[in-house]
């Protein structure tokens, strides 16, 4: 007979809906800019300027990459950042609706992006983007000691260089 294998696992924690939350504040999930009209000058002769260079060495694939990127850009320039519920709890975090348990995540970090804070949790699976939490009114500082309860702090890290693109073009 085979033997049966019990589970041992330990209990995943969850948050009910009756829990109340350490912290909770809204912010908007990023900043957005007013882009002047010569941005988008730039950014057409840039284009452009790739575009013919790629035509002329029959790169077809990098130019449709290229007029792609174009889009996506001017696209996303237009769009404006929504304003999002943050909670901090006991046994984790939540994003508006979605609830993240702190066993989800490898570390976290706090950093000065665009004149407000962010709380960035780096999740534990491999291709998963970081949770980026904007703090509000809230003191990061007490943010930072009871994330620090659950979760190691990456002293050493920081805006990533996206962030610095980001902010350099004002997107």
């Amino acid at each position: 007979m085979a033997d049966k294998k019990t589970d041992v696992s330990k209990p995943v924690p969850t948050i009910a809906a009756g829990d109340k939350p350490v912290f909770y504040w809204q912010a908007t999930e990023f900043e957005s800019h007013d882009k002047p009209n010569n941005w988008l000058v730039y950014i057409i002769v840039i284009a452009v300027v790739l575009f013919g260079i790629l035509l002329y060495m029959q790169l077809w694939f990098g130019a449709a990459v290229v007029v792609a990127a174009c889009f996506a850009l001017f696209s996303q320039s237009r769009t404006r950042g929504k304003k999002k519920n943050y909670a901090v709890y006991d046994q984790g975090i939540t994003v508006d609706d979605r609830v993240y348990t702190f066993d989800q995540f490898k570390s976290f970090w706090i950093f000065p992006y665009q004149d407000r804070m962010i709380v960035r949790l780096e999740q534990l699976k491999r291709l998963a983007l970081p949770i980026e939490m904007p703090i509000g009114d809230e003191n990061p500082d007490q943010i930072k000691l009871f994330l620090a309860k659950h979760l190691p702090e990456a002293d050493d890290r920081g805006e990533d260089i996206a962030d610095t693109i980001n902010r350099w073009i004002k997107f």
